[in-house]
């Protein structure tokens, strides 16, 4: 079973497991593996395209902490402010492991010291942003908890699309490359995030609710799906240029420390 899957899902909550694809967004789907695999080979081909990619995942974990402290942070429960402390942790460690990852290979950054010191996502990200804070606003009245529902929603299938990113990048780049031991270990707690979200979902929606929340969940997907072609295409675009630009040199392996 994938590790995105959550197989002690209890019943009425099947929607919180990626849904079997058929028909076109089954080929979207294949279509997008394959594209962002030709992507990552040629981000890999050079060291600035390298660098992008850790940035990338760096811009992505900075995004994870500000929707943390900003959506979640309403009066959470007891349970959950906890949960939410080790969460945002984990999302501080990643970020500046990405950091120190882009200044070993050349690169300058530095994992911002607060949500608000944050490199702002590009423009791409701020679309998918907006419509994320749209969904959460027409979802939340009509669950008990409010926005906690949706961005939680939104949060889940976030972290089963960066587990399905993080999958296939160590498939491809393989055990020996320096960046493996990193990628791998998050993955490792964007597998337990997940295990986390699913599981604070079933606790904070009622029975009656379930049914707005599988709609929910459908709507959370169709976001994802109508940006990752668009997304796919420019990561390749943007490692062709870097591959083919004046003075590119290859990456250099270096050890992490990871």
């Amino acid at each position: 079973m994938p590790a995105d899957q959550a197989p002690d899902t209890a019943a009425g909550f099947d929607c919180l497991a990626p849904p079997r694809l058929r028909g076109w967004p089954a080929m979207q789907a294949r279509i997008v593996h394959h594209v962002k695999r030709a992507a990552l080979r040629q981000l890999h081909a050079s060291n600035a395209g390298e660098m992008l990619l850790l940035r990338f995942y760096l811009v992505g974990e900075e995004s994870s902490e500000q929707a943390l402290q900003r959506e979640l942070r309403i009066d959470p429960p007891d349970w959950l402010a906890r949960q939410l402390d080790q969460h945002l942790a984990d999302e501080q460690l990643h970020a500046r492991l990405f950091a120190e990852a882009i200044v070993e290979r050349g690169g300058t950054a530095q994992a911002a010291a607060s949500p608000e010191e944050a490199p702002r996502p590009d423009w791409f990200s701020r679309r998918k942003l907006a419509r994320w804070q749209q969904l959460i606003r027409r979802h939340a009245p009509h669950f008990g908890h409010g926005g906690l529902v949706p961005a939680y929603a939104i949060g889940l299938s976030a972290e089963q699309m960066a587990s399905r990113i993080l999958q296939r990048h160590c498939a491809l780049i393989g055990r020996q490359h320096a960046l493996h031991p990193l990628l791998s270990r998050v993955l490792a707690d964007e597998d337990r995030h997940i295990r986390l979200c699913s599981h604070t979902l079933q606790r904070c929606v009622a029975p009656h609710e379930q049914a707005r929340l599988a709609q929910l969940m459908r709507e959370v997907r169709d976001t994802e799906r109508g940006f990752g072609i668009t997304g796919a295409a420019g990561m390749w675009l943007a490692g062709v240029a870097l591959r083919l630009r004046p003075g590119a040199t290859r990456p250099v392996q270096h050890q992490h420390h990871a």
